[in-house]
């Protein structure tokens, strides 16, 4: 594709290769259960070099890996944006603002102290190479003013928080790994959401049109599935959590629901809960509710 290659204009078609869907990694560990196959999406996302590598348990491999003399883990995204940009500096300090939840253009340009150089076609071109994304609530126009940036794999947001703040001590051998273990679980909050979404596309509760997160202000929904033709909308929230209160969830859900302006008393609503376990799902009787715990999730592989 590029113009001084020696090929260039010849090709006759192009094809890209993503990351695969997290349903896709029983193909990868085939014994392995659903709550370990997230903690290494996690990780690898769903890019088959990273997932090969892990060829034992995920936690003990990663220990392996990180107490290694030479370790991709350690120059791994280096070596990545040297591959994509010449000079690497700025679009590494707008990936580690977003890895620190600086998602708004004011907030990363803040972060990254730029004053007066205009960002965007950083932005432009992080997003080209997949490296970032930019997301709108779902009930918005993709030009839409609210737009948010965020790390486009879950490899490079393992990265940015566990391996890169802490590379002078992983060099040094000194790093202990239930640093990580400690506060994974608050990480993987935005994994499971991301899983969650893919359950419910191959899953098809109804034909959405459009799913996605939705915000407003102080509100957010993690997932809002829709479609317009038939007025049916899904809210759902997702809990990394054992024995949710799915009563709490769904009163402080429909609150939330009310914000949405999207075709207001004219649709039809459903509310999901995504969780690891609920403390007593036989309370929510109503025929527009689902649950759905890991288990319920793993039917999904075969």
């Amino acid at each position: 594709l590029n113009y001084k290659s020696p090929l260039y204009g010849r090709r006759t078609g192009s094809f890209e290769l993503k990351a695969l869907p997290f349903f896709n990694l029983i193909e990868f560990f085939p014994r392995t259960n659903i709550k370990e196959l997230i903690e290494i999406y996690g990780f690898a996302d769903g890019i088959p070099y990273y997932l090969i590598k892990i060829d034992k348990g995920f936690w003990h491999w990663l220990k392996e890996e990180i107490e290694k003399e030479r370790s991709f883990l350690k120059d791994e995204v280096d070596f990545l944006m040297r591959y994509e940009f010449e000079d690497s500096s700025t679009y590494k300090l707008i990936l580690e603002a977003i890895a620190n939840g600086k998602t708004k253009l004011n907030e990363i340009k803040d972060y990254i102290k730029v004053k007066r150089t205009d960002i965007s076609p950083y932005l432009s071109n992080l997003i080209e190479v997949r490296m970032i994304k930019r997301i709108v609530p779902v009930t918005e126009n993709i030009k839409s003013r609210k737009g948010r940036y965020y790390l486009n794999d879950n490899f490079l947001k393992f990265w940015f928080k566990y391996i890169y703040p802490n590379l002078s001590s992983i060099e040094e051998g000194i790093f202990n790994l239930n640093d990580i273990k400690k506060d994974y679980d608050s990480y993987l909050g935005y994994v499971f959401e991301e899983v969650a979404k893919q359950y419910l596309i191959k899953e098809r509760v109804f034909n959405y049109s459009r799913l996605g997160r939705w915000w407003h202000k102080d509100k957010e929904i993690d997932i809002v599935a829709l479609n317009k033709n038939t007025k049916q909308i899904l809210f759902a929230e997702c809990k990394w959590k054992d024995k949710v209160d799915a009563e709490k969830i769904l009163n402080e859900l429909k609150e939330k629901s009310e914000y949405v302006e999207w075709y207001k008393g004219k649709r039809k609503e459903y509310y999901a809960i995504f969780a690891k376990s609920f403390k007593d799902r036989r309370k929510l009787k109503e025929k527009n509710i689902l649950l759905f715990d890991l288990k319920d999730m793993e039917k999904a592989f075969s």
